[in-house]
């Protein structure tokens, strides 16, 4: 992630070199004049107006947490089995996790007052998890193993509804659908505590391994933007929405609702950057049900290990060309950082997230 970082961080700062406006050229975008990047819906358009979207979402888990509180490895072995009889502990421990998402998304305006959206995805996920020997007993076997899973994601689809303007901005709400388009079926072969041997046959592997969420959601949504000139041209937004999940999958359970708020202020620093701050805070019940094919003694095989609290503050930087093949075209990168886990369950500790977009209005 480190590296990751870097590299893209590097590519940002290119850009205003390539991007500055010439003296004579009149500015048509102003580098705030869309949310931070990781905001969906943030924006309508005006009639006959369209706009694609590429966003690349990087996401890094390590250890483990139950509530608030950091686990050791020992401390995941202590907790209970709820798959089978034996092992009637745990006894694989997930160490880390990537994972990459890939966003492409449309926008069209057939009238003022509608836009039109649409999002597909390509999800790859890649964790590093630890077996240890037998039924019981703290010791590891002799090496990790990794478990991955790619694929296409489920798909959005939905409207933006432009409501009233007020003192200082205005709002609209939004309505989508999630269409389940993703995989939940997905198998491998992890390393079974019993001989520390990679498994003969295919497994279902955990749910966070899997792509989607099999259920068919509902996603309102409510959005505010405005500026504050009294506060220095801050411009400032917020929305709340959430995810909920409207039936039980084939598999026979039902992840959580989610429930969201956000707030963000950009401050404009040249005709061509922009910085960003936002908090978010969400919380995501525990899931309905299991899958009796998942049955790993593993903490993301648990139904219960599933669902919390949680709050991020993200940092973030926008830029928008001004001339030549560069025009109207916006690029930025936001960096989200977990300020509170409280987590159903035992589940992976969320670490920093980051995001690379490119969006462009026709």
């Amino acid at each position: 992630m480190t590296q990751r970082l870097t590299r893209l961080t590097a590519a940002i700062l290119t850009l205003p070199s390539l991007s500055l406006a010439d003296e004579t050229h009149t500015q048509t975008a102003a580098p705030e004049g869309h949310a931070p990047i990781m905001v969906m819906g943030d924006h309508m358009h005006q009639a006959g107006e369209y706009m694609v979207s590429l966003r690349q979402m990087n996401m890094r888990m390590t250890g483990n947490i139950s509530g608030t509180n950091k686990l050791s490895d020992a401390q995941v072995l202590g907790q209970p089995n709820d798959n089978a009889m034996m092992p009637a502990n745990l006894r694989v421990v997930p160490q880390k996790m990537d994972m990459e998402m890939t966003m492409l998304g449309a926008m069209y305006a057939p009238n003022d007052a509608i836009t039109l959206l649409a999002m597909v995805m390509q999800i790859d996920n890649d964790m590093v998890l630890q077996s240890y020997q037998g039924m019981m007993g703290d010791t590891p076997c002799a090496s990790t193993f990794v478990s991955k899973t790619s694929g296409t994601g489920d798909t959005i689809i939905g409207a933006l509804f432009r409501g009233g303007a007020t003192s200082n901005g205005q709002w609209h709400s939004g309505l989508a659908v999630s269409l389940p388009t993703g995989a939940i079926d997905k198998t491998g072969r992890p390393m079974t505590p019993m001989g520390c041997a990679q498994a003969t046959m295919d497994m279902r592997l955990p749910y966070p391994m899997q792509l989607g969420s099999g259920s068919y959601e509902l996603k309102p949504s409510l959005t505010y933007t405005g500026d504050w000139q009294k506060w220095g041209g801050w411009r400032v937004g917020a929305q709340a929405n959430a995810t909920l999940r409207l039936n039980d999958n084939d598999e026979d359970y039902r992840l959580g609702d989610k429930f969201e708020v956000q707030g963000w202020a950009m401050k404009n620093l040249t005709p061509y950057a922009s910085a960003s701050l936002r908090l978010d805070a969400s919380h995501q019940g525990k899931m309905d049900g299991r899958d009796a094919a998942i049955s790993l003694p593993v903490p993301t095989a648990q139904s219960r290990s599933s669902g919390g609290t949680y709050a991020n503050l993200s940092l973030g930087i926008n830029l928008i060309g001004q001339s030549g093949m560069l025009r109207d075209h916006r690029l930025a990168l936001e960096y989200v950082m977990p300020v509170h886990q409280d987590a159903n369950g035992v589940q992976m500790k969320r670490d920093e997230t980051l995001t690379l977009g490119w969006q462009k209005a026709f």
